[in-house]
């Protein structure tokens, strides 16, 4: 990424594009604050000294102003602000048409983190507006103590079962989020992870991660519109969550696996719109830096879901090298596929799946009930299953369907354990087992 130097702090008011137009983002609270810009001060401003100064002869020609709307910065020293217009990276002050619609990139420094601009209504890395008049954009970077660097990355995964609400039948009594939830939070405190893709989280849950995971930042968008979390996102999400203090977000996205991947939408046959969340990430001082994408493959176990999730991941084979280019990349998720299928086959044959690279030393997997030893004998003898079956009253057979795939060129990994503590819950914090893993980034 090329990086624009943001020097010192600057607060630069022009006069609009026409005197009536409305401001920077009209479907939001932030909008631009020009009662508290700064004026230039002409009272005391220093006049030249005319009378010793030879006059000109004639007065000279006053050119026009610029026509188009002027796109500046305002920030502290404490990161960088790129913007784009069509995807090309232009140096600001920018001047445009109104009515252009430019993207903003909004990245701190090692000791700080975004909190906000008067871009996005959220923590947003990546932000698009349409410029209606003159325009200031104003992130809001903070203070932040940096983890201390290390060798290893906790990359992980954890579908955390979806919940509706209190009229969610399907996840009443000890299936009910109330009864999970901090469990599942305990679950991911007691391995530390520092980066972790989250499946079938809800806007009933969002919230909870964002209250009570305190160290963390939350990444998702909502499947039916698109839209981050904080934006109004509506439906299902596939989330990302990642240790703060550890990490800096350079950037972050979402496409749709389908032919039209940059709007809500599914392939043929699928369920559900299906997505993947993507984050790049930097460790704080230190020059390591990766890519990290969450996805969640449709789920029927027919012949029809068997077809849909191979063409997810070709869609995804496409989708995710344009994005990283030559970083290392890490890819996770619950792909509802077993490794007999054709979805796997593809991904498996791009990406390394770190519980094979594992081998004898991968550890953990769940343990059937007697039930379950009786019903799917095959299945329970498998090693490394990471869906249990315990919720679900039509899928009860235990798999392997949850995965962490890298590039193998770029990393390496040094363990691996899909975690079998219930933590005393009879039905476990979720109908997924955590996936973590310890990896070295070259």
């Amino acid at each position: 990424m090329k990086k624009l130097m943001i020097l010192g702090f600057a607060t630069v008011l022009l006069a609009a594009c026409t005197p009536d137009e409305l401001p920077l983002v009209p479907d939001n609270n932030d909008k631009q604050d020009t009662t508290q810009t700064e004026q230039p001060d002409t009272t005391h401003t220093e006049q030249p000294d005319t009378t010793h100064t030879e006059q000109p002869d004639t007065i000279p020609v006053v050119e026009p102003p610029a026509e188009g709307c002027l796109v500046q910065v305002d920030t502290k020293s404490a990161g960088i602000v790129i913007l784009f217009d069509n995807d090309k990276e232009v140096e600001m002050p920018y001047r445009c048409a109104q009515g252009t619609v430019l993207t903003v990139v909004m990245v701190p420094d090692d000791e700080h983190f975004l909190t906000g601009s008067n871009i996005a209504n959220g923590r947003s890395a990546r932000a698009s507006f349409t410029v209606t008049s003159d325009t200031v954009i104003r992130p809001v970077f903070e203070y932040i103590v940096p983890a201390t660097s290390s060798e290893t990355h906790k990359i992980c995964n954890y579908n955390i079962r979806y919940y509706n609400g209190s009229g969610d039948g399907a996840n009443s009594g000890n299936r009910a989020w109330p009864v999970r939830r901090d469990k599942v939070f305990e679950m991911i405190r007691k391995h530390g992870m520092d980066v972790c893709g989250i499946e079938e989280i809800t806007t009933n849950q969002s919230p909870d991660f964002i209250k009570s995971l305190v160290e963390y930042e939350y990444i998702g968008y909502g499947r039916d519109n698109g839209k981050e979390n904080s934006e109004g996102g509506t439906g299902e999400q596939t989330g990302i969550i990642y240790r703060k203090a550890r990490y800096v977000k350079m950037d972050q996205g979402r496409f749709f696996l389908s032919n039209t991947p940059t709007v809500a939408s599914k392939v043929s046959g699928a369920s559900f719109n299906r997505m993947v969340t993507w984050v790049r990430l930097k460790e704080r001082n230190s020059d390591t830096q990766f890519y990290f994408f969450a996805t969640h493959f449709d789920h029927p176990t027919d012949q029809t879901g068997i077809n849909t999730r191979s063409t997810e991941a070709d869609i995804a084979l496409k989708m995710v090298p344009a994005i990283t280019g030559d970083m290392p990349m890490f890819f996770v998720g619950d792909f509802n596929c077993k490794p007999s299928e054709p979805a796997y086959a593809k991904l498996s044959g791009q990406w390394a799946d770190a519980f094979v690279r594992m081998g004898s030393a991968a550890q953990g997997g769940y343990v059937c009930n007697a039930e379950q030893a009786a019903a799917f004998a095959t299945a329970c003898a498998e090693s490394g299953n990471t869906y249990t079956g315990l919720y679900s009253s039509s899928d009860k057979e235990p798999k392997r369907i949850d995965y962490v795939l890298y590039n193998a060129d770029k990393a390496t990994v040094s363990s691996y354990m899909a975690d079998n503590d219930n933590l005393t819950l009879e039905m476990y914090p979720s109908d997924h087992l955590p996936v973590v893993t310890e990896m070295v980034v070259r």
